[in-house]
């Protein structure tokens, strides 16, 4: 079965569009007992610019806490390609902070009080991070009493809405054979499956996937068949190019300045030995020609 691939942005979107699609992906990585997501903003930071390459996803999902009520958090997702995207992550994580409607109205007291959403973070990389060999990784908050050390099991609101956890995605460690459920929903990312002569397209067994994530391979082949999907991606492919093609017109400009460098502090050094050697020479005649050495050397500024 062919699927379009989803490391690209405009799958990625095509996929996640879904509320469903987005409630089950969301559900199984987090571990959250999600019941509905609403979709808050879809944003392509700087999409043709070599500079920016960061796509995100916010939503707001309802969960059920293990006491049976619910609560609304903010899910955000966000997908890199490159690790110098990190200052964007905090630039936009705070932004998120900051957001004025990233809040519920609860009463308490007998008014209505404004309460900051948690958030929860995941990131989707491109790259690996340096030291970490796990594909996913989970940061997760726990509470200590810092006096006696003792792990503190109730959480408080306080702390929850400036706080969060979050979970990093590493793309090109994703491989098979899935051992979990979380890493069977993430096959469908893994860049091991692409198609030598098409990378917009991976090649998936459609009898192995489960039940439960056959909507998400439907999609993903529908998107596949998109012809603005289609068109989207070339575009994406023309940016990464144009980045790369910066990226070695940088690298070659900088090799030729260190060359150029190298080889100026090459010349200035032999030019240097030159002139002493002249000045030796020089000192030599005058002192061979009758003229005493301290004469010699003050006459040529030694």
């Amino acid at each position: 079965m062919r699927i379009a691939n989803p490391i690209y942005d405009s799958v990625f979107k095509y996929l996640l569009s879904d509320p469903e699609i987005a409630r089950l992906v969301i559900s199984t990585i987090t571990e959250l007992d999600i019941e509905s997501v609403e979709t808050r903003n879809i944003e392509q930071i700087g999409r043709f610019s070599p500079a920016l390459s960061v796509f995100r996803l916010d939503f707001c999902a309802r969960i059920r806490l293990a006491n049976g009520e619910t609560q609304l958090v903010l899910i955000e997702i966000q997908k890199a390609k490159f690790p110098e995207d990190i200052m964007r992550f905090r630039r936009y994580l705070g932004e998120q902070y900051a957001d004025k409607n990233n809040v519920v109205h609860e009463l308490k007291n007998g008014r209505t009080v404004k309460t900051p959403l948690p958030i929860i973070s995941i990131y989707f990389l491109g790259h690996q991070l340096e030291g970490l060999p796990a594909p996913v990784i989970k940061v997760r908050r726990q509470y200590f009493d810092a006096i006696t050390r003792e792990e503190l099991q109730f959480r408080a609101q306080f702390i929850e809405c400036l706080s969060h956890d979050s979970f990093v995605i590493q793309i090109p460690l994703l491989k098979e054979p899935a051992r979990t459920r979380l890493e069977t929903l993430l096959s469908f990312f893994d860049q091991h499956h692409a198609d030598p002569k098409n990378e917009h397209q991976l090649i998936i067994e459609e009898d192995k996937v489960p039940a439960e994530f056959r909507a998400i391979a439907r999609s993903l082949a529908r998107a596949g068949e998109s012809t603005e999907v289609r068109k989207e991606m070339t575009l994406e492919d023309d940016f990464l190019d144009g980045i790369l093609r910066i990226e070695r017109d940088t690298m070659a400009r900088a090799e030729a300045e260190i060359k150029k460098a190298e080889a100026d502090k090459q010349k200035a050094e032999a030019d240097k030995q030159k002139a002493e050697a002249q000045l030796k020479t020089a000192l030599t005649s005058l002192v061979a020609s009758g003229m005493a050495e301290d004469e010699a050397r003050r006459l040529l500024g030694l």
